[in-house]
């Protein structure tokens, strides 16, 4: 079962969501997307009262840079080669969405081209992401990163502690630091049939596709793009941490364009206070802290999701 909330700032809503789900513990805990700081969990500790198991992924992941060139060499230049394929995505996507957003204003007469313009936009979503997916599967062909002792070690030790714990509690943070070090050590399979907590970056990566989005930068509005995959264990949903705060939601154009280039998945904005959990993913925390993104361009409070696939 999977409960999802939103950012546990300013307050924390973990400890209460704990308690009213009996977990008694112990608690995997993954907080690889803190990075440097993925071991400094004092503050979720000194909340939630239980005994909690740190995965250590990042620190994991580092001993490996220290120690296994070869294979990091080969790892970091599938990540060059995926900084490359983004560049070129975002020359395609940046005038498709200018498109959509000209074809937008406001007219007496429908336009005809608009529903092309959103079918352009995700066809351009959907050709980096199978580009991506073949430089993914390039490196795990030829890298083999799985029959590496030193992986292998990790891999055993991580699948251990798993088997421990009741509960498996996923932070958020630097969500593609977050995602990459989760897929690396195969967490994305191990987490399938596990009870997971997770909010803010740690709810992004358990959905289809991760999607990164902040409207408001130094250079006018931003663009939305895709990261990668995420795990898919919550399919047909793009989670939006901090959505107020990030996305011009005043905006119909700019919400109606993120619910129809992203259906038939659902935009789900997260908030501070928000919990979704039970079989359907119910909205039972503030009622307006989880809200829908609607291709009419309102936003609606969140009743119930669907039975995540974990």
């Amino acid at each position: 079962m999977v409960t999802v909330l939103g950012p546990q700032r300013p307050v924390a809503g973990l400890p209460v969501i704990l308690d009213g789900l009996g977990v008694r513990g112990p608690c995997a805990l993954i907080t690889a997307g803190w990075r440097h700081d993925e071991a400094r969990d004092e503050p979720i500790r000194e909340e939630v009262k239980l005994d909690l198991r740190n995965l250590g992924l990042y620190g994991a992941f580092r001993r490996l840079e220290r120690e296994d060139s070869e294979l990091i060499s080969r790892y970091t230049a599938r990540q060059n080669a995926v900084r490359r394929l983004k560049e070129r995505y975002r020359a395609a996507i940046v005038p498709a969405i200018a498109a959509w957003r000209a074809l937008s204003v406001p007219k007496v007469d429908p336009c005809p081209y608009l529903d092309q313009a959103v079918a352009n936009i995700q066809a351009i979503d959907r050709i980096f992401l199978e580009e991506s997916d073949r430089l993914h599967a390039a490196f795990e062909a030829e890298a083999r990163p799985g029959r590496d002792p030193q992986v292998r070690d990790e891999i055993e030790r991580i699948h251990r502690e798993l088997s421990e714990c009741d509960t498996v509690l996923l932070a958020g943070g630097h969500v593609g630091v977050l995602r990459n070090r989760m897929f690396f050590f195969g967490l994305e399979q191990m987490l399938r049939g596990k009870r997971i907590i997770a909010w803010s970056g740690g709810a992004m990566v358990l959905t289809e596709r991760i999607v990164l989005f902040h409207d408001h930068t130094t250079y006018g509005v931003g663009l939305a793009e895709i990261l990668d995959r995420g795990a898919g264990l919550i399919p047909d949903v793009v989670f939006f941490p901090h959505a107020r705060e990030r996305l011009l939601l005043t905006d119909p154009v700019n919400v109606a364009l993120m619910a129809r280039r992203f259906a038939p998945a659902r935009c789900v904005g997260l908030e501070n206070g928000a919990v979704l959990a039970g079989p359907r993913l119910a909205n039972i925390g503030e009622r307006e802290a989880a809200t829908v993104f609607e291709a009419s361009g309102e936003i609606v409070p969140v009743r119930e999701l669907h039975a995540p696939a974990a």
